[in-house]
């Protein structure tokens, strides 16, 4: 059985269609949670109205702890041996698991999938699947370096639950899918990975990803940083490398944003970070990040020279 695991947050709008494409899917061998985080615009009550109209869905009702700690709730309490996350205001297309379902064996940590981006109107078109067997922690990585943020979200894979035994959702954090992998790819044996498109990653103002620049958006360094420290444990130094490259343009882009809407004791860290990531010699860098990274390594003043040259363009 597969448990789909729903964290629900004030999006009485969108629950709707999600949980449609959910009770829609062409296999009926489903368990629903969903997991109400705190909602005070209804979102509860509707989730308990559809408890009502289908046996297969269970309602957590939890005081607000963010997304990490209801997906984590939801891990507690699901009985199915596969696991899907669904963020609440996206969806699935209806033969989602039963595409899914082949692939998940005994010995398989994962099965990878596909998102759309959409304004909530994307259908599928009929698919096939070709899968690529991964044994090596070390492609996955690599994989995860080559697809980007499709690779990264845990919502785009189908988890053999055994693979949570001893693991939870890091609560308290943005980027939650990404601290999780530095902890769960390493363990990993085997994994199946398919070009399927089958989860409708909706596009809306307001949600997470989207919101503009909140000092928790710096929780990614840190994590960042351990995948650095994984990455060359397994000797994959190109790539802890490139990931090095990564923590100085974020930490340039967060610089800018945090700037521009005066929030200054992050601007003051920002700026420590990029002076301390310019001492990194040999970062896969490119254009104006490369020369700032020249730059800022013998005189700091140019970050904040480039913070103007930015404004005065428009780019900020």
């Amino acid at each position: 059985m597969v448990t789909i695991i729903v964290p629900v947050y004030n999006i009485s709008e969108y629950l709707p269609v999600c949980v449609k494409s959910l009770l829609d899917q062409t296999v009926s061998d489903l368990e629903i949670i969903l997991v109400d985080d705190g909602s005070t615009d209804g979102s509860g009550d509707l989730c308990d109205a559809y408890a009502r109209e289908d046996s297969r869905i269970r309602v957590i009702h939890k005081v607000n702890g963010g997304l990490s700690d209801a997906r984590n709730a939801g891990l507690d309490a699901a009985k199915g041996e596969w696991l899907l996350f669904v963020d609440g205001d996206d969806y699935l297309v209806p033969d989602a698991v039963e595409q899914l379902v082949p692939f998940a064996e005994p010995d398989v940590d994962f099965v990878q999938f596909h998102y759309q981006e959409t304004d909530g109107t994307w259908l599928s078109e009929k698919q096939i699947a070709y899968p690529q067997i991964c044994t090596d922690p070390k492609e996955m990585f690599q994989q995860l370096y080559e697809k980007g943020g499709v690779y990264a979200s845990s919502c785009t894979k189908l988890w053999n639950k055994r693979i949570f035994k001893d693991i939870r959702f890091k609560k308290g954090i943005l980027h939650e899918d990404e601290e999780l992998l530095n902890r769960i790819l390493p363990n990993c044996h085997k994994a199946v990975y398919t070009d399927l498109v089958l989860y409708g990653y909706v596009m809306r103002t307001g949600s997470i990803v989207h919101s503009s620049f909140k000092p928790r958006q710096m929780d990614i360094f840190p994590i960042m940083e351990r995948r650095v420290a994984v990455l060359e444990e397994i000797g994959l130094d190109m790539l802890a490398q490139q990931t090095r490259a990564k923590i100085f343009q974020t930490a340039v882009w967060q610089y800018c944003l945090a700037r521009k809407n005066g929030f200054r004791k992050e601007t003051k860290q920002l700026k420590q970070r990029i002076v301390n990531s310019a001492k990194e010699t040999n970062l896969p860098l490119s254009g104006q990040y490369r020369i700032l990274h020249r730059l800022a390594r013998t005189s700091p003043i140019t970050i904040n020279l480039y913070y103007f040259v930015r404004k005065i363009t428009g780019k900020t």
